[in-house]
């Protein structure tokens, strides 16, 4: 990217505030990007390009597609000490965790790891994190599902906020978003020294694919060219992890060793699984026929 005046950065930013009153910001940035293909030119490196694309990208994405859900929120209960909350940070590797009050769906505060270094030096070790939310001034800021991505980030700026609760039309919660979610939307993964190394999602295997739960399907495509869209027999609903198919698949959550049948001979085995989500799923193709489960044993 370069910083001579007439660099293709400094010429959106000028196209944008020149633009016609009746025009977009999409519809800007659309122009540009049709005039740099059309003039056969480029101005655009391949990484200002992905840039541009996400952004655009993001004006039809709502909360709930970039959320973490409701099954995977890292949450503490308020009569929780203090020390036991700095073991759980630790251990997660997360610099806020929320924490709730009768249940999940009971959001009283949001605790950063600054709040928690107060009341350690205070010496308030075995004192309930429900203190440390009392001294607290900030609110907890809850969104809908259906919010927009780029409206949801405006506001998260103005309200100098990083991390927001997403609730149904019920009140409950549907999962949570931070602001470093919204921005990897733009910019791509962002990791620090404290991120923790995750294993691998997805394993293709002898005619087989062992993948978490959490895999996106776009990632098993890219992978292993398979394409596991066809199985999405509601074309409205929007389904963008391996777990979320197969629920969608058996309408509930099926039991561990559970064969679920997909489209073109694909089938479904369920690894490993807990009463509120899917953990684990082999992929099985049509032309493999895999012994009994590799589940691992208990002790």
């Amino acid at each position: 990217m370069t910083d001579e005046p007439g660099s293709p950065i400094k010429r959106i930013f000028k196209s944008l505030f020149t633009r016609k009153s009746n025009e977009t910001v999409r519809e800007t940035i659309e122009e540009l990007l049709e005039e740099n293909r059309a003039e056969g030119e480029e101005d655009f490196s391949e990484h200002e390009q992905q840039l541009l694309s996400n952004v655009l990208y993001l004006k039809d994405k709502k909360c709930c597609h970039v959320m973490v859900p409701r099954a995977e929120i890292v949450a503490f209960h308020q009569s929780g000490t203090v020390s036991d909350l700095a073991k759980l940070m630790v251990e997660k590797g997360h610099s806020r965790i929320p924490v709730y009050g009768d249940s999940l769906d009971d959001i009283i505060g949001i605790l950063h790891i600054i709040d928690l270094a107060i009341g350690l030096i205070r010496g308030e070790n075995d004192q309930p994190v429900s203190e440390l939310i009392t001294n607290s001034s900030k609110s907890v800021k809850f969104v809908s599902p259906n919010m927009g991505v780029l409206d949801l980030l405006r506001e998260m700026q103005a309200d100098k906020v990083h991390m927001a609760i997403v609730i149904d039309e019920y009140g409950g919660v549907d999962g949570l978003v931070t602001i470093e979610d919204l921005l990897e939307e733009i910019v791509g993964n962002i990791e620090d020294e404290y991120d923790f190394e995750e294993q691998h999602l997805i394993t293709p295997q002898e005619g087989v694919i062992v993948a978490d739960a959490r895999a996106e399907l776009e990632e098993i495509e890219n992978l292993t060219s398979i394409d596991l869209e066809d199985n999405i027999t509601d074309k409205e609903v929007v389904i963008n992890t391996l777990g979320g198919l197969v629920f969608h698949l058996a309408q509930r959550i099926p039991g561990k060793g559970e064969v679920i049948d997909g489209a073109d001979g694909i089938k479904f085995r369920i690894l490993d699984v807990d009463p509120r989500r899917i953990k684990k799923i082999m992929i099985i193709l049509p032309s493999s026929e895999p012994g009994p489960c590799p589940c691992p044993s208990k002790k």
